[in-house]
């Protein structure tokens, strides 16, 4: 996918939505072979994601989410028993690191064995104070409830959220090239509810039942209006369902869809990173506010948590090939959050210096003008939608 074309999908995606509201759910396509003009063959688009064999569909994709999902699990263990017993090491699940892009995956093999050492440090996390770095040996642990490296970085996150890009939306573009390519095993209709499962939603798109990436997407969506990235998502997949039922006259609208699905699924991962870097922003001014003591210590952890998240979802996507923003962007955005790969972080600066809040509104700014979002769309991202 080239990233003009991605970008034009931001400007599509809308449109062909609207075009499918105003012809009351027909979509006039053009045949390639009719030398007589358009086709008179319409598609008929439903209301509601329908699949006669969902599970069976999705076998190796419910797999991938299981494995992320449990491998979570063992991560929030081994914060539960940080500092208080001795917490074993954590694998990487085959599934999951199969569909994850080599660059990521290298990374995960390096943050769980840290991860694993800063659970089992024998001190909290140590904060190096203003202009200071950690000390030598030093493995990190807990600030607060949070479990951090000895840099301030919140492993789990990087782990978990960043594969949400690296593991999950790269096996979605296996699977969207796959339906694409007419590939062995993506023939049929069936593989849409692969792409419904990858991004954690369930057939009927319910708001209180989803999963990984789905979360997100419904976070930055209007729930009552049914508006936003999780919506539009819906319509999506729905749609090109559709048009893989109706058989080859609809192509083009099948291969719209599915573009403007990742597109929908990047723009959400992103408007996400900027939720995180706002709240990152509110919750160090309201720790910085309170007197040295453990409340204190948790609500710089939570800061802490909140920042990790921003910087995993930024992350995940270095290196992805079809996307909109580039992996130079993502380095900048990295440098941000002084969190760039192949370098030693240094989160625990925003700790001890309130003038990277900087950083983070740059971040913002940033995302605003890469994905064209305007000030009200960003200023919505800051909330979390939940049912």
């Amino acid at each position: 996918m080239k990233q003009n074309k991605m970008k034009n999908t931001i400007c599509t995606s809308k449109k062909i939505a609207l075009s499918l509201l105003v012809v009351g759910g027909l979509f006039t396509s053009c045949s390639d072979d009719d030398d007589n003009g358009p086709s008179t063959s319409t598609l008929e688009i439903p209301d509601e994601y329908v699949s006669t064999n969902f599970n069976a569909n999705v076998v190796a994709e419910n797999m991938v989410v299981d494995e992320l999902s449990t491998m979570t699990s063992a991560f929030n263990a081994a914060e539960s028993n940080a500092q208080i017993e001795t917490v074993a090491e954590i694998p990487y699940p085959a599934t999951l690191s199969s569909v994850t892009l080599p660059s990521y995956r290298a990374l995960m093999n390096d943050w769980l064995v840290e991860l694993v050492a800063s659970a089992n440090s024998s001190d909290g996390f140590q904060n190096p104070g203003f202009g200071g770095s950690p000390a030598i040996g030093q493995e990190g642990g807990l600030l607060g409830t949070r479990l951090l490296d000895e840099n301030g970085l919140e492993l789990e996150q990087m782990l978990q959220k960043g594969s949400f890009g690296a593991a999950l939306y790269n096996h979605a573009i296996t699977v969207v090239n796959g339906i694409k390519n007419g590939s062995a095993g993506f023939e049929d209709s069936g593989a849409i509810d692969r792409l419904v499962e990858i991004h954690g939603a369930d057939t009927a798109f319910d708001v209180s039942n989803t999963t990984a990436a789905a979360i997100y997407s419904r976070r930055r969506s209007n729930l009552t209006a049914e508006t936003g990235f999780f919506f539009d998502i819906k319509r999506n997949l729905i749609t090109a369902k559709a048009a893989i039922e109706a058989g080859s006259d609809f192509t083009i609208e099948r291969d719209l869809e599915l573009d403007d699905f990742l597109m929908n699924w990047e723009l959400s991962n992103y408007a996400t990173v900027i939720y995180y870097c706002h709240a990152t922003k509110v919750q160090l001014t309201a720790a910085f506010a309170l007197a040295d003591g453990p409340a204190k210590d948790v609500a710089l952890g939570n800061a802490l948590h909140a920042y990790a998240e921003g910087v995993a979802f930024a992350h995940g996507f270095k290196g992805i090939s079809e996307k909109m923003i580039t992996d130079t962007e993502i380095d900048a955005i990295l440098s941000d959050f002084l969190a760039v790969e192949g370098q030693t972080p240094e989160s625990f600066r925003f700790l001890n210096e309130i003038d990277l809040f900087a950083n983070l509104d740059a971040v913002i700014a940033d995302l605003q003008a890469i994905y064209s979002f305007t000030d009200a769309e960003v200023t919505s991202f800051f909330v979390n939608n939940n049912p």
